[in-house]
């Protein structure tokens, strides 16, 4: 679901939203975490980011407790654009046996290759609609979500999001 995964230390993971997520959805005006030590569920909705009147649920990478929330990100929420891989990280999860659940992440060179094949598969959705295309058949990728209908972006959010789109 466009996510990613970083274990500290201390064997807790932190999550976040993946730059191809973010450039997608746009500018993240607001961001939804569950409360603390609420169980989330891999491939289950983990947490929520609006772009405007644009909803996101995204999948939880991991199956766990949430023992801390990003609070710079709750007061700026932008800061998952500017830095998806650092500030911008959205919580931190104590994992329930995260042996059994590596086998659903992606890590290295296949991750690239994933992220290519989504670039693929988003050109390939759009192909027909010159709107989202530069001139030389390249795709306008960065803020999608203002550049659809409401139609498309259910189809955007259905493919690389995983989760029926809502709004607000």
């Amino acid at each position: 679901g466009h996510t990613w995964t970083r274990l500290t230390e201390n064997g807790d993971v932190l999550v976040g939203v993946d730059d191809f997520a973010q450039s997608l959805i746009g500018t993240i005006d607001e961001v939804k975490l569950p409360r603390l030590l609420r169980r989330v569920k891999q491939g289950g909705i983990g947490w929520q980011v609006w772009h405007g009147h644009r909803l996101v649920s995204l999948v939880s990478p991991v199956s766990g407790w949430v023992v801390q929330k990003n609070e710079m990100v709750l007061h700026n929420p932008s800061l998952v654009n500017v830095s998806p891989y650092g500030d911008g990280w959205l919580m931190r999860i104590k994992p329930r046996k995260l042996s059994s659940q590596l086998t659903n992440l992606l890590s290295g060179k296949a991750v690239q290759q994933w992220q290519e094949d989504a670039k693929a598969q988003l050109i390939w959705l759009f192909s027909g609609t010159p709107a989202l295309m530069y001139q030389d058949g390249g795709m306008l990728l960065d803020n999608l979500a203002d550049r659809c209908s409401d139609d498309e972006w259910k189809k955007v959010a259905k493919e690389f999001f995983l989760v029926e789109p809502n709004s607000h």
